[in-house]
């Protein structure tokens, strides 16, 4: 089999646990690209979170970001794709995670200006990872549901004792949506991102597949975490990290090196250099 696109997460895969593009992976990518594989990144991060990365990659490619929820062409500032959540589902979504007296935050895609706004101060260093507080792309504001932009995701990192009478409320909610529920990246905490229910990072696949005339057949998808098992089986060749999660690695067609080790790179070197 050719396979004629590779589709890449970013945190845990294509970038080491220093948050890094290694090298060795940057070269293999740039060799792929010469070759001919479309590449391209799948992941939960908002388009801000996207455009260092694309610009050292040098790939020029739309972006799948927020689970799917966006699909960008950072290189021409088009969005081609944008499913945010209804007001109506965010808010019922904000109501219930405020009556556990938690904090939360409210993600929109744009290309300037503020993209991130969170209610209460979480006062944690792994919160702050993702809402990036005192930068001039957070604000926080004292009512979430005041904020005049359309949610692309909520999200929010909580201790697992605080979190799991949340999680069940969550689910009975009378309104459709996507939840991420995920302790990988911080195993003390869990993890939970709410987005539009028919968007995964397989749903942003196929759309950027289909621009490019590729059939699913000749994708390879390759990922870490809980939120990229859409994509791994959607994908012709699904391919779990070294360090990915167990549902992740169970899933998978292939596993490759852990991110440490350059496995994006051991990827290509084994199914797309010529």
């Amino acid at each position: 089999m050719r396979y004629k696109m590779l589709v890449c997460d970013i945190d845990g895969t294509l970038l080491n646990s220093q948050g890094k593009l290694t090298r060795e992976v940057l070269e293999a990518v740039q060799e792929a690209h010469r070759q001919g594989v479309i590449v391209t990144l799948a992941t939960g991060r908002q388009l801000r979170g996207v455009l260092g990365i694309v610009e050292e990659l040098g790939v020029s490619v739309p972006v799948i970001l927020g689970n799917g929820v966006v699909i960008a062409d950072p290189a021409k500032q088009e969005t081609l794709l944008h499913r945010p959540l209804s007001r109506d589902t965010a808010h019922k979504i904000l109501d219930v995670i405020r009556s556990h007296g938690m904090w939360s935050s409210v993600f929109a895609h744009t290309f300037t200006g503020v993209d991130t706004y969170y209610d209460i101060d979480p006062g944690f260093d792994e919160a702050y990872v993702f809402i990036h507080k005192d930068t001039e792309f957070a604000e926080q504001v004292q009512d979430l549901k005041e904020v005049e932009v359309e949610p692309i995701k909520v999200l929010l990192v909580e201790r697992p004792e605080k979190v799991n009478a949340l999680v069940e409320d969550l689910r009975r909610l009378d309104v459709p949506f996507n939840m991420v529920i995920s302790t990988h990246d911080f195993p003390d905490y869990t993890f939970l991102e709410m987005f539009h229910h028919e968007s995964t990072k397989a749903s942003g696949i196929e759309h950027v597949a289909e621009m490019f005339g590729v059939p699913r057949e000749q994708i390879i998808a390759v990922g870490d975490n809980v939120n990229d098992l859409e994509m791994i089986e959607f994908a012709g060749l699904g391919v779990a990290m070294g360090n990915a999660a167990e549902p992740v690695k169970q899933q998978a067609d292939w596993i490759t090196k852990s991110n440490d080790e350059h496995g994006v790179a051991h990827l290509i070197r084994q199914y797309l250099l010529a």
